[in-house]
């Protein structure tokens, strides 16, 4: 029985497709269709339905995912019991939302570059929804994001939570000695991460909680371009403090003491395991060892490591 054969078949009932497998497993289309035609041959049965939009396994492919992924997962088994850190190699794909970017991505990549020298990284910034389909359909390989990815065989790890503030330029009267109520706030644009996004919902469901609506919500892909609207006293944003500290610590912006306070933003790991090798599972580990050691610097007005992570 060859493995790699498993492996390509595994994959594709992962993903569902044959073109998305074939990116995963760095190979053609017409290869991974190939090894699945042998084993399709070699059993005798039919493993997939196959349509236009998506690959389905049928009653014969779904008995043989259970029994390819035992034996993907003794092998891959064997090879961490002989693998150390200078063995981890291959390429991982790393996407992450604008919060971690300006956060703990950077230490984190330094990390996994001391550590493992042999991974190869790539890394994209999107929003959220994004990355949630990247990784269902093995575009990427990790999420650092805000939600729970569902999906066949996907984990999720909680890294740890964000404090949010109402955040404004240096130079907005009022907010610090009084509390500003919310209808205050609702008198100014409002400037928020992309439309669906955890923080953009939030401020929605803060303002509709107070029997407020903003004059008007701008969603903002960039939290660069956040920070840039802000100094210019174009609206007030809800961020996390964290990826503006050093902007609030030089004065440049402020956090205003609001009447109805912005719920934490979570951070998680989500990834889907290889099932032959256990590369993914070490940086998804490394990944909790560095947002824990960041939490730690910053303190705990910035950060706090989940409490599920051990």
């Amino acid at each position: 029985m060859n493995l790699r054969f498993l492996e390509a078949f595994v994959w594709v009932a992962r993903v569902k497709s044959f073109r998305a497998a074939a990116e995963k497993l760095n190979m053609t289309q017409s290869a991974v269709s190939s090894r699945i035609a042998t084993l399709e041959s070699e059993f005798g049965r039919r493993l997939f339905d196959r349509d236009p939009r998506e690959v389905r396994l049928t009653a014969a492919g779904r008995t043989l995912l259970i029994h390819a992924e035992r034996l993907l997962h003794d092998g891959r088994a064997m090879r961490a019991a002989l693998m150390n850190a200078e063995t981890v190699a291959g390429i991982v794909r790393i996407g992450a939302v604008e919060s971690v970017v300006h956060t703990f991505l950077v230490p984190y990549v330094q990390s996994l570059n001391s550590r493992y020298p042999g991974i190869e990284l790539e890394l994209t910034a999107e929003p959220t929804r994004h990355l949630h389909d990247h990784l269902q359909r093995g575009v990427i390989d990790l999420a650092l994001q805000t939600d729970t990815v569902f999906g066949d065989s996907i984990v999720n790890c909680p890294l740890c939570t964000m404090p949010m503030g109402w955040i404004a330029s240096g130079d907005f009267e009022g907010g610090v000695e009084r509390r500003i109520p919310l209808q205050d706030l609702a008198s100014v644009p409002i400037i928020t991460f992309t439309r669906g996004s955890q923080p953009h919902a939030a401020v929605i469901d803060v303002f509709r909680l107070h029997d407020q609506a903003p004059r008007a919500v701008h969603c903002v892909t960039s939290l660069a371009a956040i920070v840039r609207l802000v100094h210019s006293g174009l609206g007030i944003a809800s961020m996390p403090l964290a990826a503006v500290a050093a902007e609030i610590a030089e004065g440049s912006l402020r956090v205003l003491t609001c009447d109805a306070e912005l719920p934490p933003l979570p951070i998680m790991a989500s990834y889907r395991p290889d099932p032959t090798s256990p590369t993914l599972d070490l940086v998804a580990e490394l990944a909790v060892a560095e947002v824990r050691a960041y939490c730690d610097r910053v303190g705990t007005y910035c950060a706090l490591p989940a409490s599920s992570v051990l």
